[in-house]
């Protein structure tokens, strides 16, 4: 053979059996079960590479406080990750990597010159147990991802109050399973603007041995200006847009809900959701009320938003309206 020849099979050889290469650690330096996976397998690689990449834009992106909490919230997520899959088993790793890559890449949002971000602190709490069940899903693994999200680097009385209302509802921020219930918590940035901010808290609760879980929203809109909850009187000069609220959210819950029906006293409950600013979803496009699960209809409803736009609601909007205009 010739020596070109024997140089092109021994770098072959060299480049087929060398490991994966992975951007946020050397390989050569791999010394957990987990690591020397990822090294291991392209497709765990890959999605290492992603989350390095989105961590650091995150990270450039906030404050230095904001930037030390997220790399406290990855470190946690690196130490579960290793209880969670002790033996470093790529089966085990493939969904966390996965779901971390998405979470990191969607963990800051720059909206009206502010930073809202998210994070979290994850907690291993049991291993998933061999043998029988009395209820599915009984015996699966017990963990807890803390979940946070608020103003980075709150300069302003109202940055810090909107943070504050936000974390009073830690209690019920988390996903996980902590050995009686399934939890799991997303937010929903809907509007900012210098002086309003309308955020959507998502909960969904499993209870074990329930006939189904049990979504809820809380939506948070919130005058950042006046460091309060937004009032209806902050878009609305006169009366009147209520009935349209009503009579808009009427006729098109009356088509989802179809031959199922609404209750008997939905126009009641309509009504005094449409008023209620604890109900809203405030976005560019229009008003948003909710109607959660049984507010008005059976289960099988479902949870249902209706929209109103602001064109058709100007009649109504005050000149110094935070939205609409």
């Amino acid at each position: 053979m010739k020596s070109g020849a024997v140089l092109a099979v021994l770098l072959a050889a060299m480049f087929h059996s060398a490991p994966a290469a992975a951007a946020s650690f050397d390989c050569a330096k791999a010394s957990s079960a987990r690591e020397k996976t990822v090294c291991a397998d392209p497709a765990l690689s890959g999605a290492d590479e992603r989350i390095a990449a989105s961590y650091a834009a995150a990270r450039a992106a906030l404050s230095p406080e904001g930037a030390e909490l997220m790399r406290g919230s990855q470190r946690s997520w690196l130490r579960f990750l290793d209880k969670a899959c002790p033996d470093g088993a790529a089966a085990c790793l493939a969904p966390w990597y996965e779901e971390r890559a998405k979470f990191l890449a969607e963990a800051v949002t720059e909206k009206s010159g502010r930073t809202f971000f998210v994070s979290d602190g994850w907690a291993f709490i049991a291993a998933e147990k061999p043998g029988e069940e009395e209820f599915p899903g009984e015996n699966a693994m017990r963990y807890r991802q803390q979940m946070s999200f608020g103003i980075d680097a709150a300069a302003s009385q109202g940055d810090r109050a909107f943070n504050a209302a936000v974390e009073k509802h830690r209690d019920y921020l988390w996903t996980g399973f902590d050995g009686a219930t399934t939890m799991n918590t997303s937010f929903t940035l809907n509007e900012a603007t210098e002086t309003f901010v309308s955020l959507d808290i998502f909960g969904w609760e499993y209870p074990l041995g329930a006939a189904h879980g049990f979504g809820a929203v809380t939506h948070l809109n919130f005058r950042l200006d006046e460091a309060r909850p937004l009032a209806a009187a902050d878009i609305f000069a006169k009366d009147g847009w209520q009935q349209l609220l009503a009579d808009n959210a009427l006729e098109e819950l009356t088509l989802i809900f179809g031959e199922m029906g609404l209750f008997d006293e939905a126009g009641q409950a309509i009504a005094g959701m449409v008023a209620d600013p604890e109900h809203w979803v405030v976005t560019k496009e229009g008003l948003g009320v909710n109607f959660p699960v049984y507010s008005v209809g059976p289960y099988a409803g479902g949870d249902n938003t209706v929209t109103t736009s602001w064109d058709k609601l100007a009649p109504w909007l005050a000149e110094d309206a935070v939205i609409g205009r």
